[in-house]
This record gives structure tokens, sequence and C-alpha cells, in this order.
């Protein structure tokens, strides 16, 4: 049976709430950025963090 998936990228969806979607949509503006570009780099930055973390703590 074939897929009816027509996206099979491996991205993924985050649900943010109205007061977080308008900050964001006015600090995308003022980097003159989108939300998902603005978002993709806080995630880079958390992840960073965090792998640096756990390689001081080995």
């Amino acid at each position: 049976m074939k897929s009816r998936k027509s996206d099979k990228n491996l991205s993924k969806q985050i649900r943010i709430d109205g007061g977080l979607h308008r900050l964001l949509k006015i600090k995308a503006s003022e980097d003159s950025t989108s939300i998902r570009s603005l978002l993709e780099a806080f995630i880079v930055e958390i992840l960073k963090d965090k792998t640096a973390g756990k390689e001081i703590d080995s």
C-alpha cells in the first residue's frame, strides 16, 4: 500500500500560544528574519548548552 503522506520531511511542528507568537513575530521583524529561523537559532543554542554541560559532567 502506498503512503498517502505527501510531506516526507523529517521536520517537526511546535505549538506556541498567542502571546509567545506575538513576541516572536516582533523579534523576527526586528531581526529581518522568519519566526522559523529565529526558533531554529534558539534551539541550536539550547542544544549547544546541553551538550557542553554533558561534556563537563563526564
